[in-house]
């Protein structure tokens, strides 16, 4: 229920304010974009260079955007926080002093309130861009949480930490950034398809029915998904590097930098799936 609820919540934040962005390079060619998705094929060079440019673009934008670096850099020191001896203190240093990890709502709601005291303070300056980022990141952080956690029983106060204190290791926070960056991706690029479902859906239109859209939408979760699973190897080398060799407390500043060289491995990524089946 909470989860549910949660996601409303956002859906309607987000759904606030939506000239924030202005039109990416892909706006234009949404209906061919999805013309493509729905009825597979080989995309033409020009068609895979405007999908390409939605994520290219947010995520070079959203490098400026100081929620979507919140989103991120809370994602890799608040396990490592949960971990510690003292983790009540630990995750107060990290503007979390009111969480309490002994339930998946209570991380959850933890992680959101910290996002949404940046979020406060930017004021006029927060952007879409950050509540996508935003939304993105609770939705890896619950899909991670989950899979470690017991489906037998109900969860323990001590299960739910150890589930989260878990997501500190490379391998974890590989798959976690993976997830966090393909769901960026495909927000993003709903949040454009969806500002134009009545010019799409229709007799004589680009997806006739309902059907036509779940399958868009299929398509692509898994064209974002593929993406981004570059980021598996390169997050986990990062991290490994930086905290577990060199004994580094990972800043925002550094996390900033990481997501820099992300979105230069994720535009060559793109850019090579031209012309794939």
């Amino acid at each position: 229920m909470f989860v549910c609820n949660q996601r409303n919540l956002l859906e309607a934040r987000c759904a606030v304010g939506h000239q924030r962005l202005g039109k990416l390079p892909a706006h234009r060619l949404l209906p061919d974009i999805v013309k493509f998705l729905v009825d597979g094929g080989t995309p033409t060079d020009d068609l895979v260079d405007q999908v390409t440019e939605v994520g290219r673009d947010a995520l070079k934008l959203a490098l400026k955007d100081d929620v979507f670096i919140e989103a991120l850099w809370l994602l890799v020191r608040m396990p490592q926080a949960v971990a510690s001896d003292d983790f009540p203190a630990s995750l107060g240093e990290l503007g979390m002093a009111d969480m309490a990890p002994t339930s998946q709502s209570n991380v959850l709601v933890g992680y959101d309130r910290a996002l949404e005291t940046v979020q406060r303070r930017l004021h006029s300056g927060a952007t879409d861009l950050g509540e996508i980022a935003r939304r993105a990141g609770l939705s890896a952080l619950g899909e991670a949480m989950r899979a470690s956690l017991p489906t037998l029983w109900t969860p323990t106060a001590i299960d739910v930490r150890t589930s989260v204190a878990a997501l500190k290791g490379t391998e974890q926070f590989a798959a976690l950034a993976h997830r966090f960056y393909a769901n960026f991706v495909e927000r993003v690029i709903h949040y454009y398809v969806d500002r134009n479902l009545h010019n799409m859906v229709g007799a004589g239109r680009v997806a006739k029915s309902v059907h036509d859209l779940r399958a868009f939408n299929d398509a692509i979760r898994r064209h974002c998904d593929e993406s981004a699973l570059i980021m598996r190897a390169f997050a986990k080398d990062w991290l490994g590097k930086n905290h577990y060799r060199d004994g580094k407390q990972v800043s925002k500043a550094d996390v900033r930098r990481f997501s820099a060289h992300a979105v230069e491995k994720m535009r060559i990524e793109l850019e090579m799936r031209k012309g794939a089946p």
